[in-house]
């Protein structure tokens, strides 16, 4: 059964427990309050270092993924200290190759129009 619904590119931190082999737990940002919580589980099966590990093995598969992808995409994030925010610039959307090319042709008559 679903215990916890949990983006694993939301956990920012992930150990064992040092007092309990079978126990792990981890930080996560909550979606919908933006609160920082901290998840603990005792394992059933399992010791908490091996889920531990499992789990930061997911989160730095999904970062690297994530990372990626912004690359590709040209996605860039800025961050205004002033007001503490995140600013992202350019899209995660893909696209087609019509407008690709029809992209590519605006930018080609830029230099003419100078």
């Amino acid at each position: 059964d679903l215990i916890v619904d949990q983006t694993i590119e939301k956990v920012s931190f992930c150990a064992p427990d040092r007092n309990f082999d079978r126990a792990f737990s981890y930080i996560c940002r909550d979606g919908t309050t933006r609160r920082w919580i901290c998840h603990c589980f005792m394992a059933v099966k399992d010791t908490g270092e091996r889920l531990s590990h499992a789990v930061g093995c997911a989160f730095a598969a999904c970062l690297e993924r994530k990372q990626k992808r912004e690359k590709e995409c040209g996605v860039t994030a800025t961050f205004d200290a002033s007001r503490t925010t995140f600013t992202r610039e350019g899209s995660f959307r893909v696209t087609t190759a019509t407008e690709q090319a029809e992209r590519e042709e605006i930018l080609r008559q830029l230099p003419d129009a100078k």
